[in-house]
């Protein structure tokens, strides 16, 4: 090998590589300030497509999550239980933080560790979960926040947790004339 010709190559290989550690490092941005409890539960999604919210229903027709009548009569600790297995049984995500009524998780992109954060919120006096999953960076996921949440629906419907949208279509046309399902189903 030419010597010369190697030291040439030198600072393009350590170009190539600062910037490609810098990309990589643009993928990570530090958790936004809208995380956690708020008094009306979670923070709103912003007006960008790379977020989802089940209480919400952000987007248009994301339907909520509701605890089956076996698990609303649960302890606190059980439910919490179930939805941390849930949770840690997702690709790549990290529980960082649990209350006693909040949960919030990190989970990296296969390919460039883009972070998203999940969060999910027991609505006090409720059946009612509320999920949040959105893309720190960028404005599109490509959907995969949404696919994110599903997934974890699956996930807690596959363990009884939450109704299925059968057994919520089953609630509904069984309520009495006029009284419908709970706020929280529609």
């Amino acid at each position: 090998m030419n010597r010369p010709a190697a030291r040439a190559c030198d600072p393009v290989l350590r170009g190539a590589l600062f910037a490609g550690l810098a990309f990589l490092g643009a993928c990570t941005a530090p958790p936004p300030d809208t995380l956690g409890p708020t008094s009306d539960g979670l923070a709103p999604c912003p007006h960008a497509p790379n977020c989802i919210h089940t209480g919400d229903g952000h987007p248009e027709g994301v339907s909520p999550l509701i605890l089956t009548d076996d698990w609303q009569g649960r302890p606190s600790d059980e439910v919490w239980a179930a939805i941390e297995s849930a949770v840690a049984s997702l690709p790549r995500t990290e529980i960082v933080l649990r209350t006693d009524d909040y949960l919030h998780a990190e989970s990296r992109s296969r390919v460039f560790g883009f972070t998203d954060d999940l969060e999910v919120y027991r609505v006090p006096d409720s059946p009612e979960l509320v999920v949040r999953s959105e893309a720190r960076v960028g404005r599109s996921d490509m959907g995969v926040n949404m696919r994110r949440v599903e997934s974890l629906r699956e996930a807690l419907q596959a363990r009884g947790v939450v109704e299925t949208a059968a057994r919520r279509r089953a609630t509904f046309r069984e309520a009495p004339m006029g009284e419908g399902p709970p706020a929280s189903v529609t």
